[in-house]
């Protein structure tokens, strides 16, 4: 079955270029544990989706009616695509992420370059002005540059416990200062709501949801 991706930029990839990205969505391959698929994600009119084929392949198909393309032709699965800061991050299963600045080539090549290679991705984020990370280890990330994913330079670790992600939501204008809180689902049932940014797991700020 084809996996869509749904994702809002300020252009369409029909042009071969990306520009500043509005916001982010991500969806979950349904391999990965404890994660839900989340294909049917539509807040907002996007400029169109991604779609992860059966065989592995990515296709960008225009929100206009254009011509797909195909960014895509390893064999890894994606685990995560989402777009953050006028790129394409594509997480797949061998543990590598991956940065397009033009939106092709999602698996490295051309002007592609890759992030990081280490733990496998459960869930990613655009929020508050950064990208959350979180890995099959447990520790989730917050990069404000969207380099080093996986810890390093200015990137920061936001969640240091043993419980894996589900899913996690960027819930607009609910945070301190009319800013924007992340509220994360844990595989232990737990749903925190962080109004910074910070603590995702619980302590600070932030408040359990259920």
């Amino acid at each position: 079955m084809t996996k869509k991706i749904k994702v809002i930029t300020c252009a369409t990839i029909a042009s071969l270029s990306l520009s500043t990205v509005a916001t982010i969505f991500t969806v979950y391959a349904n391999s990965l544990p404890n994660a839900q698929a989340q294909s049917t994600i539509d807040v907002t009119r996007a400029a169109g989706e991604f779609r992860v084929e059966p065989n592995r392949q990515i296709f960008f198909y225009p929100a206009n009616g254009g011509n797909p393309v195909r960014v895509y032709d390893g064999t890894q699965r994606a685990l995560a695509i989402v777009s953050y800061n006028g790129a394409i991050y594509t997480a797949f299963e061998n543990g590598g992420i991956y940065r397009s600045r033009d939106g092709q080539n999602l698996g490295g090549g051309g002007s592609t370059t890759r992030l990081y290679l280490g733990q496998k991705v459960v869930a990613m984020l655009a929020c508050r002005g950064g990208l959350y990370t979180a890995f099959d280890g447990a520790g989730i990330y917050y990069s404000r540059d969207g380099q080093n994913p996986g810890g390093g330079g200015s990137t920061r670790k936001v969640y240091d416990g043993t419980q894996l992600v589900r899913k996690m939501l960027c819930d607009r204008g609910s945070g301190i200062n009319g800013t924007d809180s992340v509220i994360t689902t844990f595989n232990g049932g737990g749903v925190y709501k962080s109004p910074d940014g910070n603590n995702l797991g619980g302590g600070g700020n932030t408040e359990r949801l259920n």
